[in-house]
């Protein structure tokens, strides 16, 4: 039985107007090794999110590891596995947790109730548990929670550090990036500068492996601690077959010995290495390991009951809307904008740190200064016509914002108890750079900067700011000034 369902306002995700669920109660076929519901009904091709389960009857080895199979069984239970993984349907059973108990106590238990999510769905999966009463069968009845985008794992990024920058190098040098548009209008140039960004980025997606980041991932985890994890189990497995043979059972208790004195190794020897090469930056990376993080609190705003509304109003909040101002009278002079030097994008690039987080595209600094060094006509050439007519391609918009909630709030129904991070682009910080640099010239001559002014200025410094400051108090106390007293009287009638 299929159940197709519908909701214009989205189930998990507001782009998720439908999935379908899949019910199949499959029995022994003709043979012993087929069953009555093929693979390609129970796994069917949907442009839908699916999730299928059932009884399907069928003795899988990834369901119930720890079990011995006999030929037929896996026999029968491999077609239904390969049209799985052939499709993307992930498996959504916890190993080992039998699902059918016999009646007459005579038929071993056994995992027969099986459930499968399909890509477009697994990604909102979070639990699979027994916890509900029994109904009297003699199958135990299956708890499934999806839950909405904020509890999905983090998305695949690429592995930037097994890029294969030799092969890259010369792909990079091959690339050619097309002429502007002649008639500039906002919709040609998004239209080009999406095009010859996506050229560049491709060439770097098929040098770059990908890296599947879950909540599972462990850093300390390696190929050892994956060898170990098979040896034991293979070892538990062999001892459950002749539960008397004292040879065997020494040797999965050897093996679990081995196993987990490696995982502790493992943990001791990454938080070693760790601490020591802490900097004065991630040090406080080790304070928060230590001590731990306090649980995130999630805004509950009035007025706001669906995701939707609390995403509004909390955009609505950090991003308001601007009045249009005129600049046209203090910018005349400066109209003229000249062309995109190359040492300007390198000074761009040198300013930016490697190590800051990288926003929807994926791409850190790094990798871009690389770029630049290997074929310095891509940044170049992407960055030039969009300086030349001034403007900001759409591309260049996108961002993540992570809401943090303010610590030692007195409430968290509000959103100013709240904060947002933005990660940008990185492409787009460094147009922003590069314009930044040439906002900063044109306020300096038009005289919009005050005499004073140390920060955010190139070639300015606290120390510049230090040195101004004594300038001044010297002066004054060679001409004889003398700082003044002033009196006031509050309400109260104070005097201060």
């Amino acid at each position: 039985m299929a159940l197709d369902l519908f909701t214009p306002d989205g189930f998990f995700d507001p782009s998720m107007t439908g999935f379908t669920i899949i019910n199949s109660y499959s029995t022994k076929g003709r043979s012993n090794n087929t069953r009555s519901v093929p693979p390609d009904i129970i796994f069917p091709v949907s442009p839908l999110p699916t999730l299928t389960l059932g009884d399907l009857n069928i003795h899988p080895p990834t369901a119930d590891p720890l079990r011995v199979f006999k030929e037929d069984e896996i026999a029968t239970s491999t077609p239904y596995f390969d049209r799985a993984t052939e499709l993307g349907f992930t498996l959504l059973n916890v190993p080992g947790v039998v699902t059918r108990f016999s009646m007459s106590l005579i038929g071993r238990p056994g995992v027969l109730d099986l459930a499968f999510a399909c890509p477009l769905l697994a990604p909102y999966f979070s639990e699979w548990s027994d916890p509900l009463p029994s109904s009297g069968s003699d199958h135990i009845p299956i708890f499934l929670r999806f839950e909405a985008p904020f509890f999905r794992a983090p998305p695949p990024v690429p592995n930037w550090a097994l890029t294969d920058w030799p092969s890259l190098e010369s792909s990079l040098k091959a690339t050619r990036i097309s002429p502007a548009p002649p008639i500039p209008t906002t919709r040609t140039m998004d239209i080009w500068f999406k095009v010859n960004l996506d050229k560049v980025t491709a060439v770097l997606a098929l040098h770059t492996p990908v890296k599947r980041v879950t909540f599972r991932s462990k850093p300390w985890w390696s190929d050892l601690l994956s060898q170990l994890r098979r040896a034991y189990n293979s070892a538990l497995r062999s001892s459950k077959v002749d539960r008397f043979d004292a040879a065997l059972l020494a040797s999965a208790r050897a093996a679990r010995s081995a196993y987990f004195k490696a995982i502790k190794k493992a943990k001791r020897d990454h938080w070693s290495a760790f601490l020591a090469t802490a900097t004065p930056q991630s040090v406080w990376t080790a304070k928060k390991f230590a001590v731990g993080r306090p649980s995130p609190r999630f805004p509950e705003l009035p007025g706001a009951a669906t995701p939707l509304e609390l995403n509004k109003a909390l955009l609505d909040h950090f991003f308001p809307g601007e009045p249009a101002r005129n600049f046209d009278s203090i910018l005349l002079p400066f109209r003229e904008c000249p062309a995109l030097a190359a040492d300007e994008v390198s000074r761009a690039l040198a300013r930016s740190s490697p190590s800051s987080a990288p926003g929807p595209d994926m791409t850190p600094n790094s990798v871009w200064k690389r770029i630049n060094r290997v074929a310095p006509h891509l940044v170049q050439d992407l960055l030039a016509p969009l300086i030349a007519h001034g403007f900001h391609p759409t591309t260049l918009k996108e961002a993540d914002g992570i809401v943090l909630d303010k610590p030692g709030k007195a409430s968290y129904d509000s959103p100013s108890s709240f904060r947002v991070i933005v990660l940008l682009k990185t492409f787009s910080k460094i147009l922003e750079r590069i314009m930044n640099s040439r906002l900063s010239c044109v306020a300096r001559v038009a005289g919009l900067l005050n005499s004073h002014q140390c920060g955010s200025l190139a070639g300015l410094s606290t120390s510049d700011a230090t040195t101004t400051l004594t300038h001044e108090v010297s002066t004054l106390q060679m001409a004889g000034r003398k700082f003044q007293r002033f009196s006031s009287t509050s309400k109260e009638g104070s005097t201060t």
